[in-house]
């Protein structure tokens, strides 16, 4: 078979019966048969595919990707090539099942003969647990457990992983109290805001605001990421003081990515409209759905550019959406959600770049080993520390 077309629809054939079992169309099925009966060379090849051990391990990371996309990008890889042998083809085979939608792919064979993926100590996902630090010196841990909390002003209830603000009748306006929620690294939680403002904390984040809004603004005050659902009030902005930014809005929904060891701190704009502004300059943008604020720490300016809405908050569902990032930017979420920290053992300038998801309920193991056979480098845990080789 010279035709690389035809190689490459074998290649995406043989691998929906590694995905699929054996659910082919009649005609897919005569193709591998023809296929298979070329040579004994595809035959073999064909059994190695099928019945070798990483064969749980194609499925795993097949699940995490669009076959649809791969099949586009790997045909754009290879249409100037007029011929393929069937080594190389091999290496299709394995691109296909292997995430070509994060840019990687390498052949089946230096998959099974590489010994840079170990097995490593099992560190579980994170899972829902905070503090909350109220105005009186109390400290209450948050869990999966519903409890009540009556403080001067409020009930706060927290119930399934979410805490949520009732005011009392008789509170004075003059009265405000301050709490704190704390979500460690390895940590989400959630909370209603007494104005119904729904707010998603992410990892290692704290969010410090008032148990009852005063005066004609709306301020809260986060470390970290947090995906904001604001209530709609035209005679009260509602304001977050990340770091240096500020995000100013009326009623709308918004991601903030404000943690201290990022370099950059990002706005993303899904519903309404919000201005964002750096603290002691002139620099101010107003973003409309869809569009991304980032400025990076002592920069002169804010970038702004269009990104896909429906990947950008996915981490509330589990989900951590990489785009282009860079080994260093994917293991700082992941020390985040796992607890753990990390070191470079190898070369910390090699560029290591991935764009695709992660299912971070996986645990930690499993998620490095992925991306060691995305074309990553080795990992290795030792207790709480993962070191990359």
């Amino acid at each position: 078979m010279d035709n690389i077309r035809d190689e490459i629809e074998i290649a995406d054939i043989v691998a929906k019966k590694l995905l699929k079992e054996n659910e082919l169309s009649e005609e897919e099925e005569q193709q591998l048969r023809r296929w298979l009966e070329e040579s004994r060379e595809h035959e073999e090849l064909f059994q190695q595919v099928v019945g070798g051990q990483s064969l749980a391990e194609f499925r795993e990371i097949i699940r995490l990707s669009d076959p649809g996309d791969q099949w586009q990008r790997l045909d754009r890889l290879t249409r100037e090539k007029k011929s393929i042998g069937w080594r190389r083809w091999l290496a299709y085979v394995a691109g296909v099942a292997l995430l070509l939608s994060l840019g990687l792919w390498f052949g089946l064979k230096q998959m099974k003969e590489d010994k840079n993926v170990v097995r490593m100590a099992v560190i579980e996902s994170g899972k829902m647990r905070a503090l909350l630090l109220l105005d009186d010196g109390r400290k209450i841990a948050l869990q999966e457990r519903d409890t009540l909390v009556t403080t001067a002003s409020s009930n706060i209830n927290i119930q399934m992983g979410q805490v949520v603000y009732e005011m009392k009748d008789d509170v004075q306006e003059t009265v405000v109290e301050y709490n704190t929620i704390v979500v460690p690294r390895g940590g989400i939680y959630s909370l209603v805001l007494s104005d119904g403002t729904k707010v998603f904390l992410n990892s290692e984040s704290e969010l410090r605001y008032p148990a009852k809004f005063a005066g004609g603004n709306r301020n809260v005050y986060l470390k970290g990421e947090a995906f904001f659902e604001v209530t709609p009030d035209s005679l009260r902005p509602f304001i977050v003081n990340a770091r240096e930014m500020q995000t100013r809005v009326l009623g709308t929904s918004f991601n903030i990515l404000a943690y201290a060891d990022e370099p950059a701190i990002r706005t993303t704009l899904f519903t309404g409209r919000v201005e964002v502004s750096v603290n002691d300059t002139p620099l101010k943008e107003v973003l409309l759905p869809g569009m991304q604020a980032s400025w990076e720490i002592g920069s002169d300016n804010i970038g702004v550019k269009k990104v896909n809405m429906d990947i950008q908050s996915l981490w509330r569902d589990g989900i951590i959406m990489l785009d282009d990032d860079r080994l260093e930017s994917v293991m700082r979420m992941l020390a985040r959600w796992y607890n753990v920290t990390y070191e470079w053992k190898g070369d910390r300038n090699a560029r290591h770049t991935f764009t695709g998801k992660i299912n971070r309920n996986e645990d930690l193991g499993s998620v490095l080993s992925t991306l060691t056979l995305l074309g990553g480098p080795r990992f290795e845990i030792v207790g709480t520390t993962v070191y990359i080789y």
